[in-house]
Parts: C-alpha cells; sequence; structure tokens
C-alpha cells in the first residue's frame, strides 16, 4: 500500500502542490494509524497533511477522487465482448474447447475475471513505470509496454496455434482469446489516458507557458490572452517577493552606535537593546509612455500588465499612452481593474499611426517638469516615426533629468533606423535600449530596474 501512497504523492506533485520528504514521512504515518478502509476517513487524512491553503485543500480532493475512483474494467463488458464475437465466428456457434495452456492472461480472460485483469494490468504499470507518463504523445508507447509486461506476445503466439489446427472448437478458442486481447487493449489504453491527465497534466502546462513565454507577443492568440494574464500575474508576484524583501534590510556588520547608547542611557549604560544601521532601499517612481498603435498595441498591454501587477514594490506608476499625441490614462487605471483599463485604453485611444516627435512635444509641455533624478522613464515602442520630425531634443532634455531612461523595441535590432525608424536618433540618450518582444525579456528588463533601485547611490 505505500507504492500506492507514493503514487499519489506524484499525482499530488503533478497538480501543482509542493510535497515535501518530511511532508510524504508524516502523511504516511498518519495513513497508517487511520488505514484504508473508510474513504472519507482517508480523504480528510490526506487533505489536513498535504494541503497548506484552502486551494490545495480543493486540489487534493480532486486528485483523491481521480486517483482512488478508477472504473478501470467496464462491468460485464469483456462478457460481451467476446460472447459477441463468438456468436459472428460460425453459425451456429461451435463449443470452445476446455483450455489446457499453461498462460495465465489466457486463463483470465477466458473466465472473464476482471479483478485479477485489473491487478495484473496496475502490477505491469508499475512495472513499467507507467507514473512518469507526462506527455500524450507517450499513451501509444505506454499501453505496449504494459501489454508486453502483462503477456500480449506469449498471448499472440497462443492465439496463433489454437487457430492453426483442423479444431473447430480451438478456433472458436482462438476467437474468443482474440475478442478478449482487443478488448484489454481498449481498458489499457483507457488506463494509460487516465494516468496521463493525473501525472501529465503540470507537464504539458508549463511546456505550453514555457511556449508562450518565448512566443514574440504579437503572436499570442486570443484564446491564450488568459493564460498569459495568468503568467504575468505569477512572474509579477515572484519580482515583488523578491525585492519586497530587499527593500529595507538590517545591515548587521554596521553598529549604530549613537542610537545604541542614546536608548540605553535609562540603564547606565547596560546594553539592553542593540541597534544596528540599516539601509532604505526606495521604491522605482516609473514613467511609462507606451505606443499603442497597432503594430505594437499587444507588447504595451503586457508592459502595462506587468508594472501595475509589481504595484507593491513601485512607488509610483504614471502612465501615458500614444500615436500621434501624448494621453495621460492614469485617471482609467485609478477607475477600472487593471485588464478592464487596458482593453479601455486600447479601445478608446488605439488606432492612428504613430508621430513620435509629436508626442515627445506633448512630453515637454506637460510631463518634463515633474520628471527628476528618482524617476525611471520606460518608453515602449518600435520608434517608427512615418517619416515625421524626430524632435530628438526632447529626448536630450528627457536623459538629462530622468534617473535613467530605458527604451523597449520589439523590433529585432537589425531593423533599427530602416525605413521610418528612428531609433538610432533616439539611442544617445536613453541609458538602456533592449530588444523586448517577449514575456521572458519583459521579466528580466523589470527585475533588472528593480536591482538597479536597491544599489547604493
Amino acid at each position: 500500500m505505500q507504492q500506492t501512497l507514493e503514487d499519489f504523492f506524484k499525482v499530488v506533485r503533478s497538480a501543482g502542490v509542493k510535497v515535501s520528504v518530511a511532508d510524504s514521512i508524516e502523511t504516511s504515518k498518519a495513513v497508517q494509524l487511520v488505514g484504508y478502509a473508510n474513504r472519507g476517513i482517508l480523504k480528510d487524512t490526506l487533505a489536513l497533511s498535504l494541503a497548506k491553503t484552502l486551494d490545495e485543500k480543493n486540489t487534493l480532493n480532486e486528485c483523491f477522487d481521480q486517483y482512488f475512483s478508477f472504473n478501470t474494467f467496464k462491468k460485464d463488458a469483456l462478457i460481451e465482448e467476446t460472447e459477441t464475437a463468438s456468436a459472428i465466428a460460425s453459425e451456429p456457434p461451435e463449443p470452445a474447447a476446455e483450455y489446457n495452456g499453461e498462460l495465465e492472461l489466457a486463463k483470465i480472460l477466458l473466465q472473464h475475471d476482471k479483478a485479477k485483469l485489473a491487478q495484473s494490468m496496475k502490477k505491469a504499470a508499475r512495472e513499467a513505470n507507467i507514473t512518469d507518463i507526462w506527455l500524450f504523445t507517450q499513451k501509444g508507447i505506454n499501453t505496449r509496454k504494459i501489454m508486453n509486461k502483462m503477456g500480449l506476445n506469449e498471448l499472440n503466439s497462443e492465439i496463433a496455434q489454437l487457430a492453426s489446427g483442423d479444431c473447430p472448437a480451438e478456433r472458436a478458442l482462438a476467437g474468443q482469446l482474440r475478442s478478449g486481447q482487443k478488448y484489454l487493449f481498449e481498458e489499457v489504453r483507457n488506463f494509460v489516458e487516465q494516468q496521463l491527465a493525473m501525472y501529465g497534466k503540470t507537464a504539458s502546462q508549463n511546456i505550453h507557458e514555457s511556449f508562450l513565454k518565448e512566443s514574440r507577443l504579437s503572436n499570442i492568440e486570443k484564446r491564450d490572452f488568459e493564460v498569459m494574464v495568468k503568467i504575468v500575474r505569477k512572474m509579477a508576484k515572484r519580482l515583488s517577493s523578491i525585492h519586497s524583501k530587499k527593500r529595507k534590510r538590517q545591515d548587521r556588520g554596521h553598529l549604530d552606535f549613537r542610537k545604541t547608547l542614546r536608548q540605553n542611557m535609562a540603564y547606565d549604560g547596560a546594553m539592553f537593546k542593540i541597534y544596528w544601521k540599516s539601509k532604505v532601499i526606495d521604491k522605482p517612481r516609473i514613467l511609462a509612455l507606451c505606443d499603442i498603435s497597432p503594430s505594437v498595441a499587444s507588447y504595451s498591454r503586457f508592459l502595462l500588465l506587468f508594472l501595475y501587477s509589481l504595484s507593491d514594490v513601485l512607488d509610483r506608476i504614471d502612465t501615458s499612452v500614444f500615436t500621434n499625441s501624448l494621453i495621460d490614462v492614469n485617471d482609467i487605471f485609478e477607475r477600472f481593474p487593471v485588464q478592464q483599463a487596458i482593453e479601455k485604453i486600447s479601445h478608446d485611444y488605439g488606432m492612428g499611426g504613430s508621430d513620435y516627435g509629436s508626442t515627445l512635444l506633448d512630453l515637454k509641455k506637460d510631463y518634463l517638469e515633474h520628471v527628476d533624478n528618482k524617476t525611471t522613464v520606460i518608453i515602449l515602442g518600435d520608434a517608427r516615426n512615418n517619416n515625421l520630425a524626430p524632435q530628438t531634443e526632447v529626448m536630450k532634455l528627457l536623459y538629462q533629468r530622468a534617473k535613467r531612461v530605458i527604451w523597449l523595441n520589439p523590433e529585432h535590432k537589425n531593423f533599427w533606423g530602416t525605413g521610418d525608424s528612428e531609433m538610432l536618433a533616439y539611442k544617445p540618450y536613453c541609458h538602456i535600449v533592449k530588444q523586448c518582444n517577449s514575456i521572458n525579456q519583459l521579466e528580466k528588463i523589470l527585475d533588472d530596474i528593480l536591482k538597479a533601485s536597491a544599489q547604493k547611490a
């Protein structure tokens, strides 16, 4: 039964619930105490031992119902299959000869013993390491592995020998075994699919997510948008967790001598309380300028989603969008949830060709005075200006006033400066210029921004 429990731990892990070695040991001890006889008690014991949150409890309950509720062999299906085959084999059906062979699988099939078939199949699955199945492409090979472990080759030889003779009864017996073999194949395949549903869910999901993380954001299909939102939020949560811990750190190597003496004067100099110097890491202040023209709108969408998901570790986010003029959209983000705000902004302002020169003049007139040495400016756009005046002098002023100017361009570097691209004209007035067209690239860039804010002045 311990192997059964170990396999259940694999199912739970594949569903995304962390089960440490210590967890598995303690849970095994608990299960030994309650036993397997009472299904409800067993289920509650596993949930109490392994689940750390309500979501994990729900996941564990689903895994339990799936793992311990196999209807491995359909009731009377084997009997119906073999009887139908016998009826079709001859008119009238010849009585089958008594099977005198030594092959255990043949005996079980002819006896219609579903319990022994299930037992044999699960034993074969364990010997074939069927719990290591992760991908749908493994279904066929794992079905064949189990069948071979159960004695498929020997069964084929037995059927061939019985069918080769002149005895009608033996040929009828061979027909029954063929029907049993067909039935067994269907049930083993069904079992493998069940295993894949349990063990392969997370693996398939991770493969798909990895693909989406590396894909160009402009190629993301609508059906994957919700998945992308979850990925972004997960990434943002990880970055927030890392960098929030760094915002205020105790530097234990430096004693704050003055504060320690001052606070301990009431104790006649006895050092009851020790105070250490600490450094406070400022949260970055972000000014985001996003091109939302059709060519780059999808990139801006995910940058904004990422930024607003990092609100815990950002001091302030000011957001403006543009095509041919700069539009302040902070009020929209204040009135609507992030996703809804992004949709509204794209719908209301996302039409027309880009005019970076006009946008920069708007920046100079309405925003530049608010930019200081604590402001990180992030510009997302392809810098394609439709052959209009680039107004690079404004970029120079921005470069001089801001802490950093970071330009994220979704186009490949080889295309910068070609056609109507002004990227090479703007590049000297940026502290950082990065090609950025995937979620992985965006995560790395934002991580670098947060790391830079933590550095000592």
